[in-house]
C-alpha cells in the first residue's frame, strides 16, 4: 500500500452534512441514506469545479473517538449561491496521503484499518488531526456495484 503524498490548496465545497459513529457500524447506514438525500440535489449546486466528482468529507469528533462528522458533497468555485438546506464548508490547505480503495463500498473499512494499522505506523507521517479527510469518487456511484474511492488522509511529517 503506497499512497501518492501531495499538497492541496484550500478549496470550497457544498453539501449536507450528518453526525454520526462508528459504533454497530452506524455510520454504513447513516452515510449512505446521506448520500442518497444529497445525489439527487446535487444539480442545485452551481458553480462546480468538477461536476462529475464527488468529496466526502470526514473529520473525527474531539473527545469522542468514534463519533464523526461527515459531509456529502461537491467542489465549487465559490460560494455565491448555496441552496436550502446546504452547508458550505472551507477546507484548508493540507499534506494528503492519496490511498485508492477498489470494490464494495461496504468493504472500505478494511482498506480504512490497513491505512491506520498498517501503513500510518510504519510510514514517517502521522494523521494531522486538525486537517478533513476526503473521499473523492464519480458522481454515478452506486453503494451496490464496485467503485473506486480515492481516500485523502491529511498528514503531517512525524515530529
Amino acid at each position: 500500500m503506497q499512497p501518492k503524498i501531495i499538497e492541496k490548496d484550500r478549496f470550497t465545497v457544498i453539501g449536507m452534512d450528518c453526525l454520526t459513529t462508528t459504533e454497530d457500524n452506524e455510520n454504513h447506514q447513516v452515510i449512505i441514506e446521506l448520500w442518497n438525500q444529497f445525489k439527487p440535489r446535487v444539480g442545485e449546486v452551481k458553480h462546480k469545479k468538477n461536476p462529475t466528482k464527488m468529496v466526502g468529507i470526514y473529520k473525527q469528533r474531539k473527545n469522542y473517538p468514534n463519533r464523526f462528522s461527515y459531509i456529502a458533497s461537491s467542489e465549487v468555485n465559490n460560494l455565491s449561491e448555496i441552496p436550502k438546506g446546504m452547508i458550505p464548508k472551507i477546507i484548508n490547505p493540507s499534506k494528503y496521503a492519496i490511498f485508492k480503495h477498489q470494490g464494495q463500498i461496504y468493504n472500505i473499512d478494511q482498506t480504512y484499518d490497513s491505512i491506520y494499522n498498517e501503513w500510518l505506523p510504519e510510514s514517517d507521517y502521522e494523521e494531522n488531526k486538525i486537517g478533513d479527510n476526503l473521499e473523492v469518487f464519480d458522481i454515478d456511484f452506486n453503494e451496490n456495484n464496485n467503485l473506486e474511492v480515492e481516500i485523502y488522509i491529511a498528514v503531517k511529517n512525524q515530529d
